[in-house]
C-alpha cells in the first residue's frame, strides 16, 4: 500500500535556519549579549541572512543583513508580534554586513557577522541531539512553525572584534509554549518552516 499523500491549503511564509545565542553573567540578570540570526533559504523577499545583535557594553546594537529587503520582511512578518522579547519590538537601525557560517555543524558551528562598525562571531558548543518539531507550533496571526529540527546547546560564546564578551547560557522558560519544556538560551533550528494555518 502506497503512502498517503497529504495536501492542504497552507501558504509558505519562509523556510531556512534560525540561530539563537543569549548569554548572561548570572541568573536573572540582563543579557550580556544577544544574537538571533536567520539564514533564509526561501521567502517572498528572496534569500539571505538577517542578524539581530545586541551587545550592550559595546553599544553594538542593530539588524545586520546582506539583503535589506529580506530584513524588512523578517521584521514585519516573522519577528514583530511573534516574539515576547522586547528587544525585537524596537525600531532598530539596519546595517549592511557580510554574514558567513563556519565550523563543523555537528560540534562547533559558528557565524561571523562583519560590518563597518565591528564584527561579531558566535559559536555553539556541547550540542544536544535534535528535537524534531512537527507542528504546527504556537500560532500568531494565523501562522506557525510547522516543521523544525531544534538543536539545543549547553554552551555558546560571543566575541566582539575578536574578544569574548563573557557570559554563559541559561535556561529559558519561553520554550515551554513551543515544545512543552524548558530549553537553553543557545539553540539552532534547521529546516525551520513557517506557514499560514487555515482557520476552521
Amino acid at each position: 500500500m502506497g503512502a498517503e499523500r497529504i495536501a492542504d491549503d497552507k501558504t509558505l511564509i519562509w523556510s531556512g535556519e534560525h540561530w539563537i545565542a543569549y548569554l548572561q553573567d548570572h541568573s536573572n540578570q540582563a543579557d550580556r549579549g544577544r544574537v538571533t540570526l536567520y539564514s533564509v533559504a526561501y521567502s517572498s523577499a528572496g534569500e539571505g541572512h538577517v542578524a539581530f545583535v545586541d551587545i550592550p557594553h559595546e553599544k553594538f546594537i542593530g539588524i545586520y543583513t546582506d539583503n535589506s529587503d529580506l530584513a524588512e520582511f523578517m521584521i514585519k512578518t516573522v519577528v514583530r508580534g511573534t516574539n515576547n522579547n522586547n528587544f525585537y519590538k524596537h525600531d532598530l537601525p539596519i546595517f549592511d554586513a557580510t554574514i558567513t557560517r563556519q565550523g563543523d555543524i555537528r560540534t562547533t558551528p559558528s557565524w561571523l557577522i562583519e560590518a563597518e562598525d565591528g564584527s561579531v562571531e558566535v559559536t555553539w558548543n556541547s550540542i544536544h541531539q535534535p528535537l524534531i518539531l512537527e507542528g504546527p507550533g504556537p500560532m500568531t496571526d494565523n501562522s506557525a512553525v510547522t516543521y523544525s529540527l531544534l538543536f539545543f546547546a549547553n554552551e555558546a560564546t560571543i566575541s566582539f572584534n575578536g574578544k569574548s564578551i563573557g557570559g554563559v547560557t541559561y535556561v529559558r522558560d519561553q520554550w515551554i509554549r513551543a515544545i512543552g519544556r524548558q530549553g537553553t538560551s543557545a539553540v539552532f533550528a534547521l529546516a525551520e518552516t513557517t506557514t499560514t494555518i487555515p482557520i476552521g
